[in-house]
């Protein structure tokens, strides 16, 4: 087992730099390789950090603002970093609020630390974790997951309320989900070949949904996505006018 942790890559997150020490210090004291630790003192750092590294497991707090673990992890599962969505990932926390709990199992969290965290409980709940069979690959099925939290609703719940029919329709295209560009803006509900609700319009959809829905094929039956048309801007930095025919 020393021989897989050492090459293992892990990325700590937490608010407090004392606890962040202290996790670092005992990965590392089981095996694992100083340069492979990496440290997030926040959620939206984290996310950063998800999406410029790839690592094998996420070690993070919950109580942390404006975006806690919470919201962190759905991030992950939905697809919205460059790492897996099912990516091994374990709640550190100071107590094991029911609420919390209910929303780590939902989102399928890989186990628990209690804080101060002990080496040896740190190093159980990796190996625990590594061991688990990774949740199926759906990254568009954590978005009815209600972390309740702020961000949860300003992020994610404002997806799925009725936009103002008077708002204009901004012009759009259809493109192949292999020619789509992360970051697309949907111009209509994406949904699955049985009707199922994706995206809605208005969500923008991240590389991560986009390697989903190519290699998955048989199981979303999207072919195709409706987007809004990316604006065209002049080399002078003002937008260039579109034809009109």
């Amino acid at each position: 087992m020393s021989n897989e942790l050492e090459k293992l890559k892990i990325l700590v997150v937490d608010d407090q730099s004392l606890v962040r020490t202290l996790v670092s210090q005992s990965l590392q004291s089981m095996g694992i390789r100083a340069e492979n630790i990496s440290q997030a003192p926040d959620g939206s750092t984290a996310m950063r950090t998800l999406d410029m590294r790839m690592v094998d497991l996420v070690l993070c707090d919950v109580e942390m603002k404006p975006m806690n673990g919470l919201d962190l992890l759905k991030e992950l599962r939905c697809g919205h970093t460059m790492n897996a969505s099912n990516l091994p990932f374990i709640i550190l926390s100071g107590h094991a609020d029911r609420s919390n709990v209910t929303v780590a199992v939902q989102l399928h969290a890989d186990g628990f630390v209690v804080k101060p965290p002990k080496p040896v409980d740190v190093e159980k709940a990796i190996s625990q974790a590594l061991r688990r069979s990774r949740p199926e690959v759906d990254p568009f099925s954590y978005y009815g997951v209600d972390t309740g939290t702020d961000y949860d609703k300003k992020v994610f719940r404002r997806l799925f309320e009725p936009r103002p029919e008077d708002l204009p329709d901004a012009p759009n295209e259809t493109v192949t989900v292999n020619s789509a560009k992360p970051g697309a803006v949907l111009a209509e509900d994406l949904l699955s070949k049985s009707g199922h609700l994706l995206l809605p319009r208005g969500a923008s959809i991240s590389a991560n949904q986009l390697a989903v829905l190519r290699n998955y094929s048989d199981r979303y039956g999207v072919h195709q996505l409706v987007v809004e048309k990316a604006a065209v801007v002049a080399s002078d930095g003002d937008p260039a006018s579109e034809p009109t025919g």
